[in-house]
């Protein structure tokens, strides 16, 4: 007789494949978007979407941006540059606070992946990407008045070493860890599946930085087979400090010497 393989839930599963550098980050955030499904919580399943797709929004979270330097290729009659290291401030006017030496990646992880691959198998330790407008940008940076001795700028991108990118991931499977730590240590020992409060509460903490919210635990371990209810005890009441003390008794001192100055007025 052929006994069937229980299958683990799905946040047990994304815990394991989280801590095992062997499962792709894309199919642990699959199984985030079948969770977010089965726990009912848009925000956990949105973060997964996200993750996959892209930030098209360009509300990118703050461990997908990487401090890389910023570069030119330039030529003159006389000799090629490559590579060579700017400043910001370098920049015309106009793009010094658009573009910067922080770059967020706003990349698809399977798009991220590709990239380290591809620079992995072509032998190379840094990638070159431009900014949006980048060509543009150059045109108008050349048609400044004597700028360079009648050389040219050809290209302006950023130097990004995949080492960087391949940061950026292991980033990732750390707020999968996260995430997973925060739902399992505000749910009942014996549940499998996060509520929408639960999810909501530990996206909100590990990504937005939000303070942990306090659950009631419901649990059917008792005697005889009752259930037994564990409620969080609220936070005990503040004592009140010198400070505090102070002010209350002049309060009542002003508010005796009004009703006394008022009574001797209307004498």
């Amino acid at each position: 007789m052929r006994v069937a393989r229980t299958e683990k839930p799905l946040l047990a599963q994304i815990g394991s494949d989280a801590l095992d550098d062997r499962v792709p980050v894309i199919t642990t955030l699959r199984k985030c978007i079948a969770l977010g499904a089965e726990a009912r919580s848009d925000e956990l399943r949105d973060w997964a979407s996200k993750e996959l797709e892209g930030y098209r929004d360009g509300d990118i979270p703050s461990y997908r941006t990487i401090h890389v330097p910023l570069m030119i290729d330039s030529a003159s009659p006389f000799r090629q540059v490559r590579g060579q290291q700017i400043s910001p401030c370098d920049l015309p006017d106009f793009a010094r606070d658009v573009i910067t030496e922080d770059l967020p990646l706003a990349f698809g992880v399977g798009d991220l992946q590709a990239l380290v691959r591809n620079a992995r198998a072509a032998g190379k330790r840094a990638i070159e990407m431009a900014p949006d407008g980048a060509a543009d940008l150059v045109t108008l940076w050349n048609q400044r008045p004597n700028f360079g001795g009648g050389g040219q700028i050809m290209r302006l991108y950023w130097d990004v070493s995949v080492a960087r990118i391949e940061g950026v991931l292991e980033q990732i499977r750390n707020t999968l860890v996260r995430l997973v730590s925060e739902m399992r240590a505000s749910m009942p020992a014996d549940s499998a599946v996060p509520s929408p409060e639960q999810a909501a509460s530990a996206v909100n903490v590990v990504l937005h930085g939000g303070k942990r919210s306090v659950f009631n635990v419901n649990t059917a371990v008792a005697d005889n087979g009752a259930s037994a209810s564990v409620t969080t005890p609220p936070p005990p009441p503040q004592k009140e400090g010198g400070w505090t003390k102070t002010i209350a008794i002049w309060t009542v001192i002003i508010a005796v010497i009004a009703g006394i100055t008022l009574i001797v007025t209307l004498t």
